[in-house]
């Protein structure tokens, strides 16, 4: 750093920690950052050739393809861009991204990182006064005097009397610069964990083919064990590629009968699952497992005594059992649950009540990301909305008065095709106050369908 990025960091720094000590704030705080210590800060996180291997690595897994140059759909400049951000403000107003912009050539992956104006720090005021104390000889004569009061964290910051002793040789410039560049790494440290953290919480996947994978898991594990065992002898046969979520997925039914200790495992089970299969199933859900812990699922109707092989219950059922059983035994409050069209073999009446049993699992704590290419999921979702804004008085003898998600916690984005871009574009849709509905171009398709329609009958009429 130049001993000019040291004097604005430096006046960043004593103004941010006044305004901090003379106002109240919500911790962790919400610190201005100018574009000067930004750009002190970005090149380290442009620097960690880690990363995107390990980007790369998973991004190929997940898509089932050997290169992230596959990636790209469309010759020409040869180059696709995506972004992996989170906003980090709620406050009004505001909408700061945070993370990285991720650029991929048919030559290399190139990583930038995206840092807003307004970051959480995640430190205490404390541990930055010691940072900015004025570096003189009356400060070392007070640390000598109360020794390790002000330090804020003895033990981190070992202050014993050979480093006030090393400190005295060193000089005030010298400790100014110290002091600034280990301000800086805090500084660091912070950003890191913001972008770092969402990407290390779990998430599990349901394709849009689960009940189909669901039914066909027994022979597609023993294709696969069946194909292995003669691999040398059948060099030239191509062995089927799975892509990496939908091997998770395969996985992870595997897994499931180690999760069912008994046979009547729902009995008493999870909330969300249990309240899952009231609510739409009208019966409960289970994993048997075989003598060699293999899995097999079973869907037993309200009033049976005995137990249906799920591929015997209806679509419906096929199709809602992973999601109560991911709720049951794999999914966790803070972990991401992604499905893919939940609206499958649904009818409208059980897509609107599917999504508002989602809606108590975000209130659970769980993160979930839907595609969906339904009109019915969409007004569902705007109503549990609109409902917040309900005082909860006033919500009796309305369907969904449970289940209420306030703007902040839900999101819709519109994946729409686009000439100039040679592909899609995402924009977000907000709610239509007026129309009760997130745009989704739906609507347009239906009316021209009508319109079509008349158009067709006038001409018949015309022709008698």
């Amino acid at each position: 750093m130049s001993e000019h990025d040291l004097s604005d960091l430096y006046t960043w720094a004593k103004k941010t920690l006044s305004d901090l000590e003379t106002t109240e704030h919500e911790r962790p705080y919400s610190i201005e950052l100018p574009d000067s210590v930004a750009t002190l800060i970005r090149p380290i996180f442009n620097n960690v050739a880690h990363l995107i291997e390990d980007l790369e690595s998973e991004i190929t897994r997940c898509f089932g393809v050997g290169k992230t140059k596959n990636l790209i759909r469309h010759l020409g400049d040869g180059e696709t861009t995506f972004s992996l951000l989170h906003n980090i403000s709620r406050e009004v107003g505001q909408n700061d991204p945070l993370g990285y912009k991720v650029t991929v050539t048919g030559q290399k992956t190139k990583i930038d990182t995206l840092i807003p104006n307004t970051m959480p720090l995640q430190m205490d005021i404390e541990d930055l006064s010691v940072l900015l104390w004025d570096w003189n000889a009356d400060w070392l004569i007070e640390m000598e005097n109360f020794g390790l009061r002000k330090t804020g964290s003895a033990e981190a910051a070992n202050w014993n009397a050979d480093w006030l002793a090393e400190m005295k040789d060193m000089g005030e410039d010298e400790m100014a610069k110290n002091a600034l560049i280990e301000l800086l790494r805090i500084l660091a440290n912070s950003i890191a964990l913001d972008i770092v953290s969402p990407l290390r919480r779990s998430a599990h996947y349901l394709p849009a083919d689960r009940a189909g994978v669901m039914h066909a898991h027994q022979v597609a594990v023993r294709g696969l064990i069946a194909s292995a065992s003669r691999v040398a002898l059948r060099r030239d046969s191509p062995m089927p590629v799975l892509s990496g979520v939908l091997g998770d997925f395969l996985e992870q039914l595997v897994t499931l009968a180690s999760y069912s200790p008994t046979r009547r495992e729902s009995e008493g089970g999870n909330d969300l699952a249990l309240r899952m299969e009231q609510a739409l199933l009208r019966g409960t859900v289970h994993v048997e497992r075989s003598e060699i812990d293999y899995p097999s699922f079973v869907y037993r109707p309200e009033g049976w005594e005995k137990d249906l092989p799920l591929m015997n219950a209806s679509s419906m059922v096929s199709e809602l059992a992973p999601v109560v059983l991911y709720l049951r035994h794999v999914v966790q409050p803070g972990d991401l649950l992604i499905i893919e069209e939940p609206e499958s073999h649904l009818h409208p009446e059980m897509q609107v009540a599917f999504i508002r049993q989602l809606a108590v699992a975000v209130k659970s704590g769980i993160r979930i990301l839907l595609t969906t290419h339904s009109e019915w999921i969409l007004e569902g979702l705007a109503n549990i909305v609109r409902l917040s804004e309900l005082p909860e008085a006033r919500r009796k003898g309305i369907a969904s008065a449970d289940f209420a998600l306030g703007p902040d916690d839900v999101g819709v984005w519109r994946f729409e095709r686009s000439l100039e871009e040679r592909g899609s574009v995402v924009n977000q849709s907000l709610l239509d106050v007026e129309f009760g509905t997130f745009p989704s171009g739906f609507g347009d398709i239906s009316e021209d369908a009508y319109n079509e329609y008349a158009e067709i009958s006038s001409r018949i009429e015309d022709s008698k």
